[in-house]
């Protein structure tokens, strides 16, 4: 492998792992139900000073997949607070290195009964968790706690809403990232584009790659100006950012769990024919979602000029084009990669790169919440449920908030962390700093009037989504336009036969 592709493999493989991305609205005061969950006024007991009356200390187990800075950050709030107190002891593991290890292991230890006290799950997990009977809500330790640090006013209503259900928040805290676009400022200029006046638009972004295809290496991209990985979420936010349900019910949200899809839309047919006419002109180079590193290459190399991936590489990337000491593989990977591929340290990239909010169908930003987020298990003692809900009311700590953006390279979800954040001359002077900005007022775009879908089995809709996008963007270019109709039918098919199944086998 190459110097540039080996670095890069690092550099994406942190990058993915943190990826981490209709009708019927309803007023933000009238919040959503769905079934298998409870209300405000049925919360299950939250023992919030149980552990303050135990013997000695109590150790808590959260587990997690994060890498890297991410990883590093964590660490880090985790041993201020076990040194601020001595009643605590949190103990952090790591459970595989993507959301798909991690699920698999929680399942496992779900059966067997030996799950740990607190999980950072996926966005995608919240349905999951409502419904496996093994979580307890963070609305029930909200209400039940008088402590000040537990009644946080300041979170941003979008990712309060979008785990939300009935009025009750299910994750005590957040991981926020979205999606952004990433450019080659200088291959925006050669091509006659303004590098500050990024597209906002599908129709735009389109207008952009036309104009950079026409400018040729080295200069512009030369091939293919817009490099994407075939994930789902270019499915899901080209659909909530127009307000076009991904499931029925309300996405889910009316009373009742999603049984169908209502993927067939004006939006969805909008989304996936641009996909499809950028890939039969030339303009796309699509990239398989099992991939780890050829989007990022494809940039890096200046093979193409765009990138839709997520905030959460703003850290990493900013590392490999501003730091003179460019990439540092200590912070993307463990110790032992990080040996074994030593000689890559001070990877960089020798080019100006801009960062917009992701181009939608009518406008930019918006979508849905994405990341992850962190869940209480109702399977410890109550000692032991306290003792995290303790954790989490620290972890939500305006200056930890602030060290979880600015190390860890998760979005700001508190509107006084991102004060903090402002407030500091470095952070508006660096260019990390602007591009993380830029992304939070993306997601503050949020609406909570449509938090976009609960989805049971959200594994099995997202592997549909893959294939639907696979068979557009990876077979044949000139019929690319043709298999929309067949595609988004077939996933459709699918995804009710997956939601029956799950409706069937879950109580």
């Amino acid at each position: 492998m190459s110097r540039t592709r080996t670095a890069l493999a690092a550099l994406a493989a942190a990058a993915m792992l943190l990826t981490a991305c209709g009708p019927g609205k309803k007023a933000a005061d009238e919040p959503s139900k769905s079934d298998g969950g409870v209300s405000k006024s049925d919360l299950p007991d939250c023992p919030v000073d149980a552990f303050e009356k135990a013997d000695g200390k109590t150790d808590v187990v959260l587990w997690h997949s994060y890498v890297g800075n991410t990883a590093a950050a964590l660490t880090k709030i985790t041993d201020a607070y076990n040194a601020s107190q001595d009643k605590v002891n949190v103990r952090l593991e790591s459970q595989g290195v993507n959301y798909d290890e991690l699920r698999r292991n929680y399942d496992t230890a779900a059966s067997a009964g030996q799950l740990p006290t607190m999980v950072a799950g996926e966005d995608t997990w919240t349905q999951y968790m409502i419904d496996n009977g093994k979580t307890l809500p963070a609305q029930a330790c909200i209400e039940a706690d008088d402590d000040e640090r537990a009644k946080i006013d300041d979170v941003l209503p979008g990712i309060t809403a979008a785990y939300s259900v009935n009025g009750v928040q299910w994750p005590a805290a957040f991981g926020a990232s979205t999606v952004v676009l990433y450019y080659n400022k200088a291959h925006f200029t050669a091509a006659g584009l303004d590098p500050e006046k990024p597209p906002t638009t599908l129709t735009e972004l389109r207008a952009a790659a036309d104009a950079l295809k026409k400018v040729p290496a080295p200069e512009g991209p030369g091939a293919e100006p817009l490099a994407m990985k075939l994930d789902p979420w270019f499915v899901e936010n080209m659909l909530s950012a127009n307000d076009q349900t991904l499931v029925d019910h309300d996405n889910g949200r009316d009373g009742s769990r999603a049984t169908k899809a209502t993927l067939k839309s004006e939006s969805a047919t909008t989304a996936l024919e641009w996909l499809a006419n950028m890939k039969q002109d030339g303009l796309l180079n699509a990239i398989p979602s099992t991939s780890l590193i050829d989007h990022y290459v494809a940039v890096a190399t200046g093979k193409s000029s765009m990138l839709l991936e997520t905030s959460t590489a703003a850290t990493i990337i900013d590392q490999v084009t501003s730091s003179d000491k460019g990439l540092k593989l200590s912070d993307v990977v463990d110790a032992e990669t990080a040996k074994q591929f030593s000689a890559f340290d001070g990877f960089k990239v020798e080019f100006k790169v801009g960062v917009a909010e992701v181009p939608g169908i009518a406008f930019s930003g918006k979508g849905q919440a994405g990341g992850s987020a962190f869940y209480l298990a109702n399977t410890g003692t109550p000692e032991q449920q306290s003792a995290a809900w303790d954790f989490m009311k620290y972890f939500n700590q305006t200056d930890n908030q602030v060290i979880w953006t600015n190390e860890g390279s998760y979005l700001p979800v508190r509107e006084s962390a991102q004060k903090a954040l402002t407030e500091d001359p470095a952070w508006g002077a660096s260019q990390r700093g602007q591009w993380i900005t830029t992304a939070y007022d993306s997601m503050k775009g949020l609406s909570p009037d449509f938090p976009g879908p609960l989805i049971g089995p959200y594994d099995k809709f997202r592997d549909i989504e893959r294939t639907m996008l696979e068979t557009i963007a990876l077979g044949d270019p000139a019929n690319a336009v043709a298999a929309v109709g067949p595609a988004l039918d077939a996933a459709t098919t699918s995804i009710d036969e997956a939601l029956t199944k799950y409706n069937q086998t879950t109580k």
